[in-house]
């Protein structure tokens, strides 16, 4: 795989380009933008492209603590992603209810399965329209598609 592309993916399957955070983001949508301002606890202004990435900051992208899943993934087993890992999926990435409506905890195993699926270069080409999907979309019926 591409150094610099995985660069861009963590190890969780979230792509930083489609975080406003991020340096390079390319994420221009209002909602995911205040989204994501709220789960970082930041305002909008601290946030923009205040981030250099998961991989870049050895899993420490907003400060001291190392996520738990960076760690496990990368440090501890040697992987690029949790898709790759014997034991996917594990409660590390199981879902959650706490600022499920900010988080995107809860888009994990989704974004590995699709990543695995599409392969990196597509997922990452996918990553605007996929993030969008979370941040704006709905079900019109039980167990349908998600519409945007």
């Amino acid at each position: 795989m591409n150094e610099d592309k995985i660069q861009m993916v963590t190890p969780c399957g979230y792509c930083c380009l489609a975080c406003p955070g991020y340096i390079n983001s390319t994420c221009t949508d209002e909602i995911a933008i205040q989204k994501e301002a709220i789960r970082a606890n930041l305002t909008v202004d601290k946030l923009l492209k205040s981030c250099s990435g998961c991989r870049p900051n050895k899993g420490q992208p907003y400060g001291d603590i190392i996520c738990q899943t960076y760690d496990c993934c990368v440090n501890k087993k040697g992987l690029d992603f949790c898709f790759q890992c014997p034991d996917f999926p594990c409660l590390k990435l199981a879902p959650i209810s706490e600022r499920a409506e900010v988080r995107r905890h809860n888009t994990k195993i989704y974004n590995l399965l699709m990543l695995k699926k599409l392969g990196l270069d597509e997922y990452i080409r996918k990553s605007g329209e996929i993030a969008t999907q979370w941040v704006r979309g709905k079900t019109p019926l039980p167990g349908g598609d998600v519409q945007v």
